[in-house]
């Protein structure tokens, strides 16, 4: 008995990238067939480094949905963890297809600012590598600067700021996905995973307990405010196992003032 993968679908497989091929797909009379033709064909050329079959039929599906070949779809992505993601210049063409405009304002190593433009509408991203710092994302399980972070940080902070601002302006043309640069983040949860900062979790009103507690313990000098803590102190105190306990010591030091 044959198989899906003894099956010959030259019209599936051997796809033209460019308009070509958006023919080819409309052709197609039998999708679930040509999923499982496509994904072992892909699984086998070993163009996505994928280990599994079932991964070549999730990257045919989504050949199909967008109308690429295999290549086409491989200039566009990875896949990482049995997930795809999309290469952020490949997210940026895709913003500017759709009629998006980027201004870049700043590109340094420590801070990349642009104003993305959509159908009359206008929002400035900004990406600081202080930020990446404080919520662990630029931080290895060691509590050190990652190899990419480290070498490469005008072009880390760009595509955050891609990610963020074409999700933000037309999330269509994201597809749900994240950006390669994200799913560093996503699939290696670290010690040093974002938490929120102290912030989002000390009360405006209790900042100036939390800085008594952290005066106490040696983490602050006189002098020093909310706003002068680092963001390896932040990390660290936004951590679960740490934060509870933190928060209920800025708590009993407010209520002796009030």
């Amino acid at each position: 008995m044959s198989t899906p993968e003894d099956t010959p679908l030259p019209s599936v497989v051997d796809i033209p990238a460019g308009n070509g091929s958006l023919a080819v797909y409309d052709r197609i009379s039998d999708p679930l067939m040509a999923i499982k033709v496509l994904g072992a064909s892909i699984f086998k050329s070993g163009i996505f480094g994928i280990t599994k079959p079932e991964q070549g039929e999730v990257l045919a599906m989504q050949c199909l949905a967008e109308k690429k070949s295999p290549l086409e779809l491989a200039r566009t992505y990875h896949f990482i963890n049995g997930q795809l993601a999309i290469k952020s210049d490949a997210l940026l063409a895709k913003f500017q297809q759709a009629g998006g405009r980027v201004d870049w304002i700043t590109r340094t190593d420590k801070l990349v600012e642009a104003d993305f433009i959509m159908h009359g509408s206008k929002a400035r991203i900004v990406a600081s590598i202080e930020e990446y710092i404080a919520n662990g994302t630029a931080l290895a399980n060691d509590g050190k600067m990652k190899d990419n972070w480290k070498k490469w940080p005008r072009r880390m902070l760009t595509a955050r700021a891609i990610g963020e601002g074409v999700r933000l302006m037309a999330p269509e043309a994201a597809f749900g996905t994240y950006t390669v640069e994200e799913m560093d983040t996503v699939t290696k949860a670290a010690p040093t995973a974002y938490h929120g900062l102290l912030s989002d979790w000390v009360p405006e009103h209790q900042r100036a307990a939390a800085v008594a507690v952290l005066r106490k313990v040696g983490h602050l000098e006189d002098g020093q405010g909310f706003e002068d803590i680092s963001p390896e102190l932040n990390a660290t105190l936004t951590k679960p196992a740490r934060r509870d306990a933190f928060l209920a010591a800025v708590r009993n030091e407010y209520e002796k003032t009030v």
